[in-house]
């Protein structure tokens, strides 16, 4: 009986032992199965993943060689891997019990102003607070530390605020057309002095026609050239500032109110323009 007890135990301690081996065996592939996901997550920059792998094998079950490795690629790991540090605000108050999703996938459900390590790439985070959602598009890069990504949230109960539309010339406004007029003129102001210029020029070459400076000749026909280009820019920019004024659209009692305005303002110049068949006719005039 005794010889019986004896083979029992010897045989319940070897299966102790088969199983114990077989664990041991099944954390020592384990070990090996994350030293490689992490270099293989570390080498793809997918740093989060492959920071859990490296955890994984540096722990004491495993074995010296692979915790050595994995210890010393984590310590590289945290030296080059991005991090970000995550911030909202309700107008100028900072929050806290803020939910932040990166990618679909909840990253924390508190702010604390620690840094949080990040992939490489383009990430969507979304903050949600008080029933209100922020979303916001990063490209995270290399060697980024402590990157601040933000959200504002509006302020509970503050006024929307409304941007007015941009303020617009009234329907028949005279501006453009003295805008136009006014670089008919000048351009028209160009050609005259230009021209005489030019033509004095050319009268002072004639006594050494034939063997005159290249230059003297150049710069007159030069003043000849700028002058016959202002009278044509003069000339077009008035009759599309008479094609305006003619067309312009007609505001009722703008012509009674501009005629009563100047016999009511003694010592002032008027400005009139008057359309008649085949152009327009201006003239200036004063009462003192």
């Amino acid at each position: 009986m005794k010889a019986v007890g004896l083979l029992a135990a010897i045989a319940t301690t070897a299966t102790l032992l088969g199983f114990e081996t077989d664990a041991r065996a099944d954390e020592r592939e384990s070990c090996a199965t994350a030293a490689d996901q992490a270099q293989q997550s570390r080498d793809e920059g997918k740093y989060r993943r492959a920071r859990e792998a490296m955890l994984t094998c540096a722990r004491d079950v495993c074995p010296a060689p692979i915790k050595r490795d994995c210890l010393e690629w984590l310590t590289q790991l945290e030296s080059i891997a991005p991090t970000i540090v995550l911030t909202a605000k309700e107008g100028t108050k900072d929050l806290s019990d803020v939910k932040v999703y990166v990618d679909g996938v909840l990253v924390t459900d508190k702010l604390d102003g620690k840094p949080i390590q990040m992939d490489l790439g383009k990430h969507k985070f979304r903050f949600d607070y008080a029933g209100q959602s922020k979303e916001e598009d990063v490209i995270i890069g290399a060697g980024q530390k402590n990157r601040n990504v933000a959200a504002v949230f509006e302020a509970a109960g503050a006024a929307p605020v409304i941007v007015p539309p941009p303020a617009k010339e009234p329907p028949g406004s005279l501006v453009p057309v003295f805008i136009v007029g006014g670089i008919g003129v000048v351009a028209l102001g160009s050609f005259a002095f230009f021209g005489l210029s030019g033509k004095g020029e050319v009268a002072d070459l004639q006594g050494c026609k034939g063997h005159c400076a290249q230059d003297d000749v150049d710069k007159a026909r030069t003043k000849l050239v700028i002058a016959d280009i202002s009278l044509g820019v003069g000339i077009v920019a008035l009759g599309v500032a008479t094609y305006m004024f003619v067309t312009r659209p007609k505001v009722e009692g703008d012509v009674k109110a501009a005629h009563a305005h100047a016999h009511a303002s003694p010592g002032k110049l008027g400005f009139d323009l008057g359309a008649v068949s085949g152009g327009a006719v201006g003239s200036v005039g004063g009462r003192f």
